[in-house]
């Protein structure tokens, strides 16, 4: 894959076409959360990662930690980045590269709380089809962030199809 930081935004929308579900259920996040693990420790046998899956009302589905060493700081990426999913409805790593392309900060830009929000890569949308909007989120913490994305959105486009 090309470098994700050249990619437009429209090329990023691109990346998250397949990955909308057919359904979801408690059962679903299992399964996906768990083969976002199995991907995560076959990709990065020696990272610690930490992968959640948390529904727009708040209620957490799916939380692993991948091997030793994650922090708290962790968690508190986790909750930064689904949070700016659940409210702008588009992936963290979008959100960051469109701020970057105004040049403004989360602040500036949103007028949102970097303390509360993060727009880094690493939480995906997640949609089901025949609903328009979002249903929830998958976030991935302790890679570089283009890597959380990209574990990401390998994670739901496997799972989708």
């Amino acid at each position: 894959m090309a470098d994700i930081y050249k990619y437009t935004l429209e090329q990023l929308d691109k990346l998250e076409e397949n990955t909308v579900l057919s359904q979801f259920t408690s059962e679903d996040a299992w399964k996906l959360g768990s083969l976002a693990r199995k991907l995560a420790i076959e990709k990065y046998p020696h990272k610690a990662i930490v992968i959640d899956i948390t529904l727009n009302g708040g209620q957490v589905l799916f939380h692993s930690v991948v091997n030793a060493g994650t922090a708290i700081d962790n968690d508190e990426w986790i909750n930064r980045k689904k949070n700016t999913v659940l409210r702008i409805g588009k992936s963290s790593f979008y959100v960051g590269q469109k701020l970057r392309l105004k040049e403004k900060s989360i602040e500036d830009g949103l007028f949102i709380s970097s303390k509360d929000y993060a727009a880094h890569g690493g939480s995906v949308p997640m949609k089901i089809k025949g609903f328009d909007g979002i249903i929830g989120a998958l976030t991935i913490s302790g890679l570089a962030q283009e890597q959380d994305h990209l574990l990401s959105i390998e994670a739901l486009e496997k799972y989708s199809s």
